[in-house]
């Protein structure tokens, strides 16, 4: 082969290992601004994204989305480990859902979001994890939505801090998962605040449930197996009952509750159905309602 064809050989080669090369590779950090431009992979802070879903597919798995000025975002589907971080005096404004369907190895985390389904309309929820390892939402508002946050993701993990969840239907609602709720408010709801259901285990620690219209926390458990609710350090108030479990066979269904403020609740403080179990404790305060300060089954003293 002369040099002519040799030289040749060498530009196709050249030309078809581009071709074949990956056009982009993902970004490790990626930027969102409310005066973006959907365009490039957005890992320059001065040219970040414009929409919540754009950001998250131009991000590697593991990576994290920041959201470097105040705007509205839109929804996402999350399908990969991934952080989403609004930092301090950012607004963050989402109005759809943000749907969370990942890996039992994947861990998912929305920091510092604000979000209202009532600005568009939304009858959904507003954070949904369906499938999946863990889900950490932190230092965020949700309201308007038909639901806050809610996990039917079996065998998942939540973790709720520092959270406010209000004006909906159901504030956090568990289904066959587990969740730590702390440091959060679940109020104004038209159901329950904190809803535990078919064998879930949740505690809920130094948090507020107050003028949810049914209940402030609920364990229930209509079919096998065991649901556990742990209340510690909490207040429920001004709802119609402040703890309240209720099972039906074969489902076992549990309230434990230790150093509470259950008062004022308008119909009873607490109440279990149909051999549901609430157990206490020690250093509950309870009254000022129609209930009284009945309705323990049962207590277990401090270690």
């Amino acid at each position: 082969m002369n040099g002519t064809l040799i030289r040749r050989a060498v530009v196709v080669s050249l030309f078809l290992a581009v071709l074949v090369s990956p056009r982009a590779f993902a970004a490790a950090r990626v930027f969102l601004s409310g005066t973006g431009i959907d365009a490039g992979d957005c890992s320059d802070a001065a040219n970040p994204c414009r929409s919540l879903q754009y950001a998250i597919d131009q991000a590697a798995a593991g990576a994290e989305v920041v959201i470097v000025s105040s705007g509205g975002y839109g929804g996402a589907t999350i399908s990969k480990s991934i952080t989403v971080n609004a930092p301090t005096g950012v607004i963050a404004f989402v109005g759809k859902t943000i749907t969370v369907t990942i890996a039992s190895s994947d861990t998912v985390t929305l920091r510092g979001l604000s979000m209202n389904g009532a600005v568009l309309g939304s009858l959904t929820n507003g954070i949904d994890f369906t499938a999946g390892g863990t889900l950490n939402v932190e230092n965020t508002i949700i309201s308007g939505f038909h639901q806050g946050i809610v996990d039917t993701a079996a065998g998942s993990k939540v973790w709720v801090h520092y959270c406010d969840v209000k004006n909906m239907y159901n504030g956090i609602y568990i289904y066959g998962a587990s969740a730590i709720i702390e440091n959060s408010r679940v109020v104004e709801n038209s159901n329950i605040g904190v809803y535990a259901q078919v064998g879930s285990t949740v505690v809920v620690r130094n948090s507020v449930a107050q003028g949810n219209a049914v209940a402030g926390f609920l364990a229930q458990n209509a079919t096998g197996g065991s649901t556990v609710l742990i209340v510690d350090s909490c207040v429920s108030t001004n709802n119609a009952y402040g703890l309240y479990s209720y099972q039906s066979a074969p489902g076992v269904a549990t309230v434990r509750a230790g150093k509470n403020i259950v008062m004022n609740n308008a119909t009873a403080n607490l109440i279990t159905f149909n051999g549901s179990s609430m157990i206490s404790h020690g250093g509950n305060r309870i009254g000022g309602a129609a209930g009284g300060t009945t309705g323990f089954t049962g207590t277990e003293a401090q270690q």
